[in-house]
């Protein structure tokens, strides 16, 4: 068993560079426990998205180290489930097939087909998407698109979950609905994510602690102590705490910014 102070996701000066030596991250230092869930909020052209890909592997080439349970993220025993913007859905497969194929690879010696399309029925189920199993890609909404690439993140079982603005093409009321959608299944299969937003109640709403990243990237980022996140879910927007946790993040960003 790893040493509980050492388990989880922990990124160590973290630096990305463009080909032509522009800075794309500045110097990164995170840890987040195993299981824990924080969420992300900084300007535009800070780093957020390109933190998360070099997390994926889907950046090779960086200055640092990232490793998880004290081992290289990028190695087989950590499996990522990963929400990119564009949600990453292949477009001449069908809902289902865009899930069972992420399952096989991810999982490839699970071969029960029966056994992972009931998977995938109860993840769709819990998205409340499950009428669009045989649906193809372009013909849903953005909204629906970001549903299933979240059930599919989820029908993975990853050790890790990255998600970059998963909400952003949901109108306000079915934002709150998936919001809360999603952290009910967070709680009842939690796994280390980091999630990046732009949108400050989200944040709150969402995460155990909030980064706030800096414009200025050779300054450091700050991470924020988060209390509303055990309360209610229902309860937090009409608090007085989430209120003045609005105050405190928002005073933190424009320190940062």
């Amino acid at each position: 068993m790893s040493d509980l102070r050492n388990s989880g996701l922990r990124v160590t000066d973290l630096r990305v560079e463009y080909t032509g030596g522009q800075l794309a991250l500045g110097r990164v230092n995170l840890t987040i426990p195993e299981h824990g869930i924080y969420t992300i909020i900084g300007p535009s052209g800070c780093g957020k998205s390109t933190l998360l890909r070099a997390i994926a592997g889907l950046i090779k080439t960086y200055q640092g180290e990232i490793l998880f349970n004290e081992k290289s993220v990028h190695s087989q025993e950590t499996l990522i489930g990963l929400v990119p913007q564009s949600y990453g859905l292949l477009p001449w497969k069908t809902v289902q097939s865009n899930i069972l194929m992420a399952m096989r690879i991810s999982h490839p010696d699970r071969t029960l087909r029966q056994a992972q399309e009931q998977q995938i029925q109860y993840w769709l189920e819990s998205m409340g998407i499950s009428d669009l199993v045989d649906r193809y890609p372009m013909s849903l909404s953005g909204g629906q698109q970001q549903r299933v690439a979240i059930a599919r993140a989820f029908a993975i079982l990853p050790t890790m979950m990255l998600l970059d603005e998963p909400f952003s093409a949901l109108d306000a009321f079915t934002r709150e609905t998936i919001q809360q959608i999603f952290l009910d299944n967070w709680l009842t299969h939690p796994t280390t994510t980091l999630f990046v937003t732009h949108d400050v109640e989200e944040a709150i709403l969402l995460g155990e602690k909030i980064i706030v990243m800096p414009s200025n990237q050779e300054e450091s980022l700050e991470v924020v102590d988060n209390p509303i996140f055990h309360m209610k879910h229902e309860d937090k927007r009409n608090s007085d705490e989430f209120f003045q946790q609005t105050k405190r993040i928002r005073k933190v960003m424009h320190k940062k910014w």
